[in-house]
């Protein structure tokens, strides 16, 4: 399949200087669309071998051929620059809100740009776009006639957030349905968008480099030639990198898949996970034995799991951030934040019946009576209908010895389902019968 393997690792790369002349964009605005052309593809008797063996003729014709799909190669504002980039989108989308997924490249040097030399990128768009999705792809600066200087998930990072600023811009793109993947380097630049806030729904990371500072030891020579003024701003330039470092400010659902690669050792991405997993993030991780950087012998099923991964998000509970709450600020804070992710998070976060009753017994459980009051009443707000909230609310109140607020519950959770034995008992109980 892929036999010749993108430049994936930045202690692995020579450095090289960007000869691209400086272009500057029409306008200052960053993630303005400056220009847009139909893709022109390349004969398929051009391509090196290996591309010819990751993907047939008949395949190419159908790709290059499709009546329902297009890929426009365009130009857009980034930082003053007039950044090359690609939108791979149904050719028919008015009255559409299509959900997106921006696809960040790995590769850096000569021969990394997405298009005839690597076309299993534009190949892996398509699959993409073929799900429903609209994709859009930089090149980034130093690349393909843009000016600038490629700093392998430095101040290019902001090429990618202001392709989403241009996402934003399209009449059909849902921006309540973002998605990102990343490649190697692309991966870096993925999570560094996570972490400034770029709200996804779900991200996918392929052979992520995840701590610089472990591959600085290997050798800093392409480091030093490429991130500026690398030796005094070292510390800055590998911890900016390096996802193990701020992996608290991964709130993203993340889908991990890497190879068992002796050039990017799984040991990196399982120093991710350790971090994730302890500061209660949503993530899965993959490691394919026996399968090198861009995990290219398993290709099929890593793109059925980023395809599901992106068309069925996971969501985070909502338990683990009103539990920190109330540990921090108390139950009065932590309705309100229900409040507050529930309207400007809606999809991120579970904010079903079943969370908010686990958290109020959790406190039960642990002697904090008055907190589950407050949750449980929260949960009787969001979800009146609901005999069970009502059930719960009263156990609570009986708990604080509020013995009037807790009969008019069960006797509200009976009038909602007069089958509920628990209620009945419970009112016996408590009404002395």
């Amino acid at each position: 399949m892929f036999k010749k393997l993108i430049a994936a690792l930045a202690f692995a790369l020579a450095a090289c200087a960007h000869t691209s002349a400086q272009t500057t964009s029409p306008a200052s605005e960053n993630g303005k669309l400056l220009e847009q052309t139909a893709f022109q593809f390349p004969a398929y008797e051009g391509f090196d071998g290996w591309i010819k063996n990751y993907l047939t003729a008949a395949d190419y014709e159908r790709l290059r051929n499709s009546p329902d799909l297009e890929l426009l190669r365009i130009k857009y504002a980034s930082d003053g620059l007039a950044v090359t980039g690609f939108i791979y989108k149904p050719r028919r989308v008015e009255g559409r809100k299509l959900p997106v997924v921006f696809y960040n490249r790995g590769g850096i040097g000569p021969g990394s740009e997405i298009g005839a030399q690597n076309f299993n990128y534009v190949a892996e768009m398509y699959r993409l776009a073929s799900e429903g999705f609209v994709v859009l792809a930089s090149q980034y600066r130093g690349y393909d006639g843009a000016g600038g200087r490629d700093e392998a998930g430095g101040a290019d990072t902001n090429d990618v957030l202001n392709l989403v600023a241009l996402a934003r811009t399209l009449p059909y793109v849902d921006a309540e349905q973002m998605f990102m993947w990343g490649y190697s380097r692309g991966a870096v630049m993925t999570l560094q968008a996570i972490r400034q806030g770029v709200p996804l729904r779900a991200a996918v990371v392929v052979g992520a480099p995840t701590d610089y500072h472990d591959l600085a030891t290997r050798g800093e020579g392409f480091f030093r030639d490429t991130f500026p003024d690398y030796d005094r701003r070292k510390e800055e330039h590998l911890t900016n990198r390096s996802a193990v470092r701020w992996a608290d400010r991964v709130s993203v659902p993340l889908l991990i898949l890497h190879g068992g690669d002796d050039r990017l050792r799984p040991s990196q991405v399982h120093r991710l996970a350790e971090r994730l997993e302890a500061a209660g993030k949503l993530y899965e991780m993959v490691v394919y034995a026996k399968d090198g950087h861009p995990v290219a012998r398993n290709y099929e099923d890593r793109m059925r799991r980023t395809v599901d991964w992106f068309k069925n998000p996971r969501a985070f509970s909502i338990v683990q951030t009103l539990r920190e709450t109330i540990e921090r600020e108390g139950a009065a804070a932590a309705v309100k934040r229900y409040h507050e992710l529930r309207r400007t998070q809606p999809r991120a976060y579970d904010f079903s019946e079943g969370q908010l009753n686990a958290l109020g017994y959790e406190l039960l459980a642990t002697g904090r009576a008055t907190d589950a009051v407050e949750i449980f009443k929260l949960n009787v707000e969001m979800f009146p209908q609901g005999f069970n909230t009502y059930d719960s609310l009263g156990e609570a109140y009986a708990a604080v010895g509020n013995k009037e607020l807790a009969i008019k519950n069960y006797r509200k959770s009976l009038e909602l389902n007069p089958r509920n034995t628990n209620a009945v008992e419970r009112l016996k109980r408590l009404e002395g019968n």
